[in-house]
């Protein structure tokens, strides 16, 4: 069981980020947080597939798709694989396919909405730039707390992850 909520948050710490309410939430875990580590993928969810490749501990993608509504940047079996490999989580500015799937996947997803196609396949973005949307600038190991009232960023970790 997590333990924390963003209005909670809110209410004891200074210096925290508050996102704009701009995001469906898709995916079984309505509530999660993490380290950030952030990728550009605008129409080309290649740079994602990659990230999402590596093992971590409970961090949180944070994809920049510029808002683009065009195609989804993660489908159903990216995000099974990166539950797989202990992501807690994404927010993406951009859109995600395969919601009803998702939708019973043990992960927490914040997305612009779905879209059916899917992205390029052209080895086009970037890792660990500074992304600036929904009033939040996120950066490369700041963390992100998300639950169903919000998203909010600190640039310390607020609550530890459990250990199994």
């Amino acid at each position: 069981m997590i333990s924390f909520n963003t209005a909670d948050l809110c209410d004891k710490e200074k210096n925290l980020q508050i996102a704009d309410s701009i995001f469906k939430s898709f995916g079984k875990n309505k509530k999660f947080f993490g380290k950030i580590r952030t990728v550009i993928a605008v129409e080309d969810n290649s740079y994602v597939k990659k990230l999402v490749d590596m093992k971590v501990n409970g961090d949180v993608m944070v994809i920049d798709g510029e808002g683009s509504t065009k195609c989804a940047l993660l489908g159903d079996n990216l995000a099974m694989l990166a539950y797989k490999n202990g992501w807690a989580g994404f927010v993406i500015n951009g859109c995600i396919r395969d919601t009803e799937i998702i939708n019973n996947i043990e992960i927490g997803i914040k997305a612009l909405n779905s879209a059916p196609n899917k992205s390029k396949k052209e080895n086009v973005g970037e890792y660990e730039a500074n992304l600036n949307f929904a009033n939040v600038i996120f950066e490369e190991g700041h963390y992100l707390y998300s639950d169903a009232d919000g998203i909010v960023v600190s640039k310390n970790e607020l609550v530890k992850h459990a250990k199994i």
